[in-house]
């Protein structure tokens, strides 16, 4: 049990740092007018249910539990949320980004440096955690429990005939 839970945290912390990238690419496809209000939430919402589905779905056929899917798809999108955060923390800290050039980490003989630093993990990273933590847990948990039961009757109607 525990390989696939790593393998859960693994691709978690991966398609954090994926979705990362991937909300930038959206929302530019939308600046550029290749994608109106309402057709750009499918593919950032869409994007989840890549990840969770075939969780949900190796997990309630190991287990043989859908309670379990729907933990597997919660901790997976939680994993998701926190390195999501994080990972904009590392990038701004680390890589850089011209609007913030604040924060990265050559900046670091000024001042106000670690006060800013405070501020974006105190407002941006426990802000934007809080926030979406709540939608992963229940979400998670919801797509889950409807993949593992979905799963779990698939398998159980294809051993029947």
């Amino acid at each position: 049990m525990n390989k696939r839970w790593s393998f859960y945290l693994l691709a978690g912390v991966l398609f954090g740092i994926f979705d990362f990238y991937f909300q930038t690419w959206i929302i530019n496809q939308l600046f550029a007018g290749m994608l109106g209000n309402t057709a750009i939430m499918v593919p950032i919402l869409g994007v989840w249910l890549v990840l969770v589905a075939p969780i949900a779905m190796r997990e309630a056929k190991v287990s043989r539990s859908v309670w379990l899917a729907a933990a597997a798809s919660a901790f997976t999108w939680s994993v998701s949320v926190v390195a999501y955060y994080l990972f904009m923390g590392v990038k701004l800290i680390l890589i850089g980004q011209a609007s913030r050039a604040e924060m990265h980490i050559s900046n670091r003989s000024d001042p106000y440096y670690w006060s800013n630093i405070k501020g974006f993990f105190v407002g941006d990273f426990l802000g934007g955690v809080g926030e979406w933590i709540i939608v992963a847990l229940v979400g998670g948990c919801l797509v889950g429990l409807v993949v593992g039961f979905l799963t779990l009757r698939a398998q159980k109607n294809a051993n029947v005939v």
